[in-house]
């Protein structure tokens, strides 16, 4: 039985989804309950970025979760919904691959994003916004034209219809159930192999390190969902949390490891 989207919450205009489902999830809005609006007035992705929100064709979408996991168990479901969105985007009959932590991209130019919230109390989870936003065929802002793209421009015409979000939208919830029970179910190790399936390849990116910051290869991820970076020595490090940035795509080369070194850079708040 299908549990995602119902109820499902329409707003014309809101200052951000995520905000409106954590309001509920606050007042007690079931697991499923989802939020959708037509623009998003101050809309904000990962690390506290502006997500530019026009009205008028893109998806802007967020989801009230309360699984039964552990507070520590949150932050790699976060790779079962990049899955999850990756898989709906290609159903439409687009190329897209995923870049650590969480976007989706589409010939290396960002599509889809997803920023995942955490409400708790102490150690104990009360509940997940899962935010996901789709460009889907609103025009980006000249800015953005270097690093994003839309679903219109990455499917063939004869896919154009299914980009619509009232089409668009179910295709997605219905992968989105999946992933998450998934997950829910297994844990990380789901997703391991299905995410590098999906992975970007080839990326050479850059992790922001306190003051400076660490360029390499994106090798993949590990059994528990880290990143996986080969600096120009040879040197392979685990990215725990952080931002990465594309740098550029590079014929694979054939630089062994010489060792493995941590990175961790503190995740976002929690709601």
């Amino acid at each position: 039985m299908s549990w995602l989207g119902t109820p499902h919450i329409a707003l014309p205009e809101c200052v951000s989804t995520n905000d409106e489902a954590a309001r509920l999830a606050r007042a007690g809005a079931v697991h499923g309950t989802i939020v959708v609006a037509d623009t998003q007035t101050g809309g904000r992705g990962r690390m506290g970025r502006v997500w530019t929100s026009p009205p008028g064709g893109n998806l802007y979408l967020s989801c009230v979760l309360r699984p039964p996991l552990a507070l520590p168990q949150t932050p790699a479901l976060a790779l079962a919904i990049g899955i999850a969105v990756c898989d709906a985007v290609r159903s439409v009959g687009a190329d897209a691959s995923l870049k650590w932590p969480n976007d989706v991209l589409i010939g290396g130019r960002k599509v889809a994003g997803i920023l995942l919230e955490a409400q708790s109390q102490g150690s104990r989870l009360e509940s997940l916004i899962a935010g996901i936003g789709v460009n889907l065929s609103a025009p980006l802002p000249p800015e953005l034209a270097d690093i994003g793209t839309t679903l219109l421009d990455g499917v063939p015409p004869t896919n154009h219809a299914a980009v619509a979000r009232a089409q668009f939208l179910p295709i997605l919830l219905a992968s989105l159930e999946q992933w998450v029970d998934r997950y829910v179910a297994v844990g990380v190790s789901v997703v391991v192999e299905a995410w590098n399936q999906r992975m970007m390849r080839d990326l050479i990116v850059r992790v922001g390190v306190g003051t400076g910051a660490i360029t390499g290869t994106a090798l993949g991820i590990d059994q528990e969902g880290n990143l996986r970076l080969r600096d120009t020595a040879g040197t392979v490090h685990i990215v725990r949390a952080g931002d990465v940035e594309i740098v550029r795509r590079v014929t694979t080369g054939t630089t062994p490891s010489r060792g493995v070194a941590a990175i961790t850079v503190p995740p976002p708040a929690t709601l």
